[in-house]
């Protein structure tokens, strides 16, 4: 992905952990031609391809070129409260969330929708989920019967029989994900997936580190804890000491997990069992019994991503007690669902996990809230309204155009690799040859008849929702022993992103990135190859980096280099893991290179990929702009495109959690290795602070 998301906990994340038309609907579409009725038109057709305004000139490129291209902008925006930072990912999907909202406004307001039907359920989701007052008057009471169901659990099988349930509703994870995905070595069909979870902190290691932010963090965790506990109802020493048993068991369970760096590895996430061999496993779980209760008895294999931590969770089912679980689960339920309840469960679960971890400093609108939710499980639905009102088929054919050229460059860096042998060059390039692009929207919608949408309660709209992804979404259990479909998108047509998927050897890019400073259709060649033609470079370039080189062109998981190349690979990256390995985010904090490694191959051969695309459309451009040569403006519309404010609290997460570096080192770690930067920005010397040696410059892609 070119980009994700902060650690939210009430999103499934499990089922894009390794990366995750058209039949128009007519009756959704029809709201848009009610008379009196128009659309909300935000575009940004006027901005600059690249305002020098926005340069700190007083830098010298060679010191920091990041700061040199975006100085101006970073002194002059200040990121928002309701922000935990400020970049052009979240300024043009303040834009798109606009437009999005106008749409499902008015399917809310419209009262003629038939009932049951797509346009119906959007507005109704909207509606009840901006009903404050009913949120506020309900309190916990839609989640009674879950509730109950905790406190009756008397013996071990009755907390499996609980724990299903509350897995089923997709946002609760108590102990592990339970999906469908392609099967890594048989990427035709769809195999049944377990993902660790259980966790309430961002990653395993928030749990085991010993500095002293870390243990901070595990101090407010537990007051976290202990304040929603009282919030249920329980007395201040209870509450304290259900926090402590969360904490113990939460820490067991970290114990166990695979670290972030290790479940990006395609191989030793892969591991594909029998019923009766995961039984063999975790014998204390009565796998079948888990199958009949989510309703998919006939699932004969499954992929366990993490067998240590199933192993471990097998002997916590046998050896901690009864009562215990309960409260674990209680804390799994009320956890997930807060952001959903009234006012006081909201507020405390976003002033952990949005203030303390991340230095928010007030919460989003209510309106924002919603709609985010609303996209996470209706998100394709909308879609189809905002590729009807917004996107321009223009952008598209473009989009085309340039995947076009990137292939060509791709190709030609490829036949001229000297590190690798022909016949891993054969390979590569029928790889290459064969990767699938989706750009804008989905060929094929998914089909939302069996969602079902009530007046009750938004907290129960959230987990009916959950209960059809989990069910029928792209990850849907309905999928496992299917072939794959080629045609599912894994994120909605207005998410501002692209992404790759290995076991289908395709990239993704949604309509929403195709918006100015990404893509403008106003801008010169050199601007938008710097920006979404490194946007596509990135993601094709994900096909080759550390993790899918191991994939084929058809999407398996299989060994297809020679020995010397795999060596030489490695040789390379490991010159990149530890020039990462070096940059500081924050005092004594260092970016991971290991866990970054794919990002940052990714950001490294799409720069490259897109300026030798650039100078197939452009091979003598000698006009300058602004100033600039044609291949100084390509190297600026890149680095303009990540400059960012972020605060300190949400860095330190993101360098601990996130496989994407900081934004400056998206820029400074990667023109630095590139001669093409020298020939453009010839005033870079040896002297210079960043200036890297060309011996100490690896050659990848």
């Amino acid at each position: 992905m070119i980009l994700e998301n902060a650690f939210v906990p009430s999103l499934k994340k499990a089922a894009l952990k390794r990366a995750f038309l058209i039949t128009f609907i007519i009756y959704l579409v029809v709201m848009l031609q009610i008379p009196g009725l128009m659309a909300i038109d935000i575009s940004n057709n006027d901005t600059l391809a690249f305002d020098p305004g926005n340069m700190n000139t007083s830098i010298h490129p060679g010191d920091d070129f990041y700061q040199y291209v975006n100085g101006g902008w970073i002194e002059k925006n200040t990121i928002p409260s309701d922000k935990t930072d400020y970049n052009e990912f979240v300024i043009v999907g303040d834009r798109t969330d606009e437009q999005v909202r106008w749409l499902v406004e008015q399917a809310s307001n419209n009262t003629s929708a038939q009932k049951s039907s797509l346009e119906w359920k959007i507005g109704r989701f909207y509606s009840i989920g901006m009903d404050a007052n009913s949120i506020n008057r309900q309190g916990t009471g839609p989640l009674q019967r879950e509730l109950e169901q905790i406190e009756n659990i008397t013996t071990a099988a009755d907390v499996q029989k609980v724990s299903t349930k509350l897995l089923s509703y997709y946002i609760i994870d108590p102990f592990f994900s339970f999906y469908a995905s392609p099967d890594s070595k048989n990427s035709k069909v769809m195999i049944a997936t377990i993902y660790q979870s259980g966790l309430g902190l961002p990653d395993r290691d928030y749990y085991l580190r010993m500095d002293n932010e870390s243990a901070k963090t595990r101090e407010d965790y537990v007051k976290f804890v202990t304040n929603m506990s009282i919030l249920l109802g329980e007395s201040s020493s209870n509450a304290s000491r259900d926090a402590q048993t969360i904490m113990r068991m939460e820490t067991r369970l970290a114990n166990a997990s695979f670290t972030n760096t290790e479940n990006r590895d395609a191989v030793k996430t892969y591991h594909r069992m029998t019923l009766s061999e995961l039984q063999e496993l975790a014998p204390e779980i009565n796998w079948t019994g888990l199958l009949q209760d989510v309703g998919y008895p006939d699932i004969e294999e499954i992929n366990v991503n993490q067998p240590t931590f199933i192993k471990e969770l097998g002997k916590m089912i046998e050896t901690e007690s009864v009562e215990d679980w309960k409260t674990f689960l209680r804390w799994k339920l009320i956890s997930a669902t807060a952001p959903y309840l009234s006012p006081e469960f909201e507020n405390e679960s976003f002033e952990f996990y949005g203030h303390k971890l991340n230095g928010q400093e007030e919460m989003k609108p209510r309106w924002k809230r919603v709609l985010g939710t609303e996209n996470q499980f209706l998100g394709e639905s909308i879609g189809q309204l905002y590729i009807q009102q917004y996107f321009d088929p223009q952008s598209k054919v473009k989009m085309k155009e340039m995947v076009k050229n990137l292939k060509v460059a791709f190709n030609e860096r490829l036949v001229n690799l000297s590190w690798m042998e022909n016949a891993t060059k054969v390979k590569a390039l029928d790889k290459l040859e064969a990767m699938d692009v989706q750009v804008g929207y989905p060929d094929e919608w998914q089909d939302f008849s069996r969602l079902e949408i009530s007046n009750d309660s938004y907290v129960m709209n959230v987990l009916r929702a959950g209960k059809f992804q989990f069910e029928h979404g792209y990850s849907g259990l309905d999928k496992v022993g299917k072939p794959v479909n080629r045609n599912t998108w894994f994120a909605p047509p207005q998410e501002v992103n692209a992404y790759a998927y290995f076991e289908m050897n395709a990239i993704f890019f949604p309509a929403g990135i195709l918006q100015p400073p990404f893509f403008n259709a106003q801008a010169d060649d050199a601007i938008n190859y710097g920006a979404i033609g490194a946007v596509i470079g990135h993601e094709m370039t994900h096909g080759f980096d550390d993790q899918g080189r191991k994939f084929d062109k058809n999407g398996n998981l299989t060994d297809w280099w020679t020995e010397q190349d795999e060596s030489n690979f490695n040789n390379s990256t490991e010159v990149l893991v530890g020039q990462y390995d070096k940059f500081e985010a924050l005092p004594g904090l260092y970016v991971n290179g290991n866990l970054t490694l794919g990002e940052n191959i990714a950001d490294m051969g799409g720069l490259t990929m897109a300026y030798y695309a650039f100078h197939l459309t452009q091979p003598n451009e000698t006009e300058k702009i602004d100033g600039f040569t044609a291949d100084q403006r390509f190297f600026l519309g890149n680095a303009q495109m990540w400059r960012e404010n972020i605060r300190n609290e949400s860095l330190r997460t993101k360098v601990l959690t996130n496989p994407h570096s900081p934004c400056k080192f998206r820029i400074d770690g990667v023109v630095f290795n590139m001669p093409e930067f020298y020939l453009a920005f010839r005033d870079v010397k040896p002297e210079d602070k960043l200036f890297r040696p060309e011996d100490e410059r690896p050659v990848i892609w």
